[in-house]
């Protein structure tokens, strides 16, 4: 057995099995396999559909259900050609949403599967390491540094400190002891201990934390809602005039079969079938676009909504910082910057003892030759500090004793500290993080109170932000998007660090002094302020909450199971992929590489789905503007119908469905999400009205003027609406839009192109 400290003892492989179940032996083979059969095994609860749900929820939808009414009604009329038409645009407008969606679903899941945590357990007296999800209840696990916690339970022996951050938020570690619970999803920065599973799967804290919160939320965009809300219209309006016509044809006598088959040629020409298919290729073109920024596109809409995204409310920890310190500086006591080359050599002995060790050891850089250690005392979480006796050689020829520590631990044994401590009170209301560097006159007994230290400096430590930080922060000023740094830390420390970046903070506001504001008083303070500190998960739900509900449209930036309740309120929801499965689970988009820069350049990705969305829809609307000015035009001067359902669906491919691909693929010029529907009726409208007269007076002047028969009528008709069709292709894609100002661009584009076809 190898002694640990703290009464800890570690088996060594291979140790006789005993009869009975102890913290020492952890469970047997035969409790383990009865808690299996029992299914008290870590499995956590399905997060995210399955395939077949995928498929469900896009087959099934408003849209579709009424395009497979018109389907039928085709077939059933004996349109063959035109049902299976509008049944290929609907399979592949389903087609293209599933499959994509099915894509990113699947590579969540091997993200999630690669990333899994491993458990060090103890069985029979025997270590091993075995998958987080064979893990059953009561079993007795060990945990090191870098290790994470797999279960909720208590410390049986050991100590160890922790890193919660993806529970609470705060960056800074915590100490935990025999008797103190660990709960699952933090990490082992320091130290090691013994724990049993007391809590698992479902029950655990963070499963129970985010209970009512496992699944993406999938909230259409603004653009798709307007959409929706202009194809019900268009729906509606077709609805009613598909039974006036409906009942005129019967009143004409026309018979049941032959007046519901010239309704349905008449209703197809109306719908804009194309349409959703457009917005779906467009939105998937884009997708792969922000995908190749280093990003997982887990729903569609939402990168669509980044178009309207004008705050970002993110953590600093994982989102600003990369989980690292890196060294900031040293703060000798007078004359002792001679001791440099010892406090590497001290400082190479030490490394990777702690993450404070290691980043002092690649500040410093290597020790010149001359320095070997000689004995040492490792850190624990309990005593708060290390020790190493350093044998110098040649210049250096004398042995010292050095002792490492937190501030308050070591400073509260040493002699003439004053200097040290004003600069650690210094360097703690800048929110950088310090140790300090003693000398001892021997090696310290670590079952000794620290005897009598001379400190030689402050070091202090910076979280390391990521270098992309700055890029992204300039990229949400040009593009008007307000930050929100939520964090767990104190609000002075986020402060500081961003103060880091060069950006002024006027408001900083702790989670103590939000909980005490009423509703009103909460809305204000939130709207005024950047920076808040101390904020629980319900807290920063309610933040999100506030800011949604003061009209703005929110991207949330998550990677904690802390931030899961707060992901779910944004509007857009992003989660970092090294962070937890349940915020990887319920957000829209998840970023491999942890790049916060990759969602803003994800903003600018979005104008090219709105702005082709914008032109497919400008060419989609003017023609169901136009049919329904042919429709109402025939029958008020009781003319045939100007083309047949063929024929449409000829000149609709050539017009509409090809430029409709080429569309999807072009990069637009930025457009602004206002006033989107507006810039549509105001192209759409008077470019409709003047198609439609247009091909009446054709329509006229070939069979009442020429005396041609309507078949040669419909044919030159079919013609020109796709010269026409072309020409409002390049209109649309190549010139500048109409605006209320210049109306006749597309009544003369309309004019122009009918007179040459």
């Amino acid at each position: 057995m190898t002694s640990l400290g703290d009464g800890f003892t570690r088996p060594a492989v291979g140790a006789s099995t005993r009869p009975r179940l102890s913290d020492e032996l952890g469970l047997s083979e035969a409790e383990v396999a009865s808690r299996v059969r029992d299914g008290l095994v870590n499995e956590e609860p399905a997060n995210g559909d399955g395939d077949w749900e995928i498929v469900r929820r896009n087959v099934v939808s408003f849209f579709n259900v009424v395009l497979a009414v018109l389907i039928v009604a085709l077939l059933f009329t004996g349109a063959l050609r035109d049902g299976l038409l509008v049944g290929a645009v609907v399979i592949a407008n389903v087609a293209l949403a599933t499959v994509q969606e099915i894509v990113a679903t699947r590579r969540l899941r091997a993200l999630r599967a690669l990333t899994a945590p491993r458990a060090t357990v103890l069985r029979d007296g025997v270590e091993r390491e075995i998958d987080a999800s064979e893990v059953v209840l009561d079993d007795v696990l060990v945990l090191r540094r870098g290790d994470q916690v797999i279960a909720d339970g208590a410390i049986r022996a050991g100590s160890v400190e922790v890193d919660e951050a993806l529970l609470t938020g705060e960056s800074a570690s915590v100490r935990r002891h025999a008797g103190d619970e660990l709960r699952a999803g933090v990490f082992c920065v320091a130290g090691e201990c013994r724990y049993r599973a007391d809590r698992i799967g479902a029950e655990a804290y963070a499963q129970r934390l985010t209970s009512e919160a496992r699944d993406l939320v999938r909230r259409p965009s603004p653009l798709l809602q307007r959409f929706e809300r202009l194809l019900r219209a268009i729906l509606i309006a077709t609805g009613l005039l598909a039974t006036i016509l409906f009942i005129q044809f019967n009143v004409e006598h026309r018979g049941f079969a032959e007046s519901l088959k010239a309704t349905t040629a008449t209703v197809t020409t109306v719908v804009p079938v194309g349409l959703l298919l457009g917005i779906t290729v467009v939105t998937a073109v884009g997708a792969l676009r922000v995908s190749r920024s280093g990003a997982i596109v887990h729903d569609l809409n939402t990168v669509e909504a980044l178009n309207y995204v004008d705050v970002i409310a993110f953590d600093k920890t994982g989102t600003l910082t990369s989980n690292r310190l890196v060294l900031d500086g040293i703060h000798w006591s007078p004359g002792r910057e001679v001791d440099a080359d010892w406090l590497r050599a001290f400082a190479a002995a030490t490394a990777g003892e702690s993450g404070t060790s290691t980043a002092l050891a690649a500040g410093l850089g290597a020790p010149p030759p001359g320095f070997d250690v000689v004995d040492g005392v490792p850190f624990s979480s309990d005593r708060r500090w290390s020790a190493a006796l350093v044998q110098g050689r040649g210049g250096y020829s004398r042995s010292r004793a050095f002792v490492l520590g937190a501030p308050e631990t070591v400073l509260a044994a040493s002699a003439g500290s004053g200097d040290v401590a004003a600069a650690y009170a210094s360097a703690s209301r800048s929110g950088l993080r310090g140790v300090v560097i003693a000398e001892a006159p021997e090696l310290p007994d670590p079952a000794q109170r620290l005897p009598t230290l001379t400190p030689l400096a402050l070091i202090t430590f910076r979280d390391e932000l990521r270098s992309e930080v700055r890029e992204a922060f300039d990229l949400m000023d040009e593009l008007s998007i307000t930050p929100k740094v939520i964090s767990g830390d104190h609000p002075e420390t986020v402060a500081a660090l961003l103060g880091q970046l060069g950006i002024e903070v006027e408001r900083a506001v702790s989670g103590v002094d939000l909980e005490r504001l009423d509703d009103e008083d909460f809305d204000h303070v939130v709207e005024r302020t950047t920076v808040f500190g101390r904020i629980s998960p319900a807290l920063k739900r309610r933040i999100l909450d506030s800011l949604v509900r003061q009209g703005h449209y929110v991207a949330m930036v998550g990677d904690g199971a802390n931030d899961v309740l707060a992901l779910r309120a944004a509007d857009v929801a992003v989660a970092m992929a090294s962070g937890a499965a349940i915020a990887r689970s319920v957000a829209g988009i998840v970023l491999l590489n942890d790049s916060f820069t990759a969602l803003i350049r994800g903003t600018r990705e979005a104008t090219f789905i709105l702005g082709n969305t914008e032109r497919l829809a400008k060419l989609f609307v003017a023609k169901s503007v136009y049919a329904y000015v042919l429709i109402f035009a025939t029958n008020l001067l009781g003319l045939e119908f100007p083309f047949l359902p063929r024929q449409g669906s000829v000149f609709s491919t050539l017009s509409l469905g090809i430029p409709a691909l080429l569309v999807a693929f072009s990069a637009p010029p930025p457009r602004t999400p206002r006033e989107i529907l507006a810039r549509i009726v105001r192209f759409a409208l008077p470019a409709g009205i003047a198609v439609g007269v247009c091909t009446m007076a054709l329509q006229f002047a070939v069979e009442g003027l020429l005396g041609r028969d309507v078949e040669e009528a419909r044919t030159l008709v079919s013609l020109t609406l796709t010269v026409v069709g072309l020409a409002f292709f390049v209109q649309v894609v190549g010139l500048e839009d109409a605006t209320l100002r210049v109306p006749w661009r597309p009544i003369a584009t309309a004019i122009a192109a009918a007179t040459l076809g």
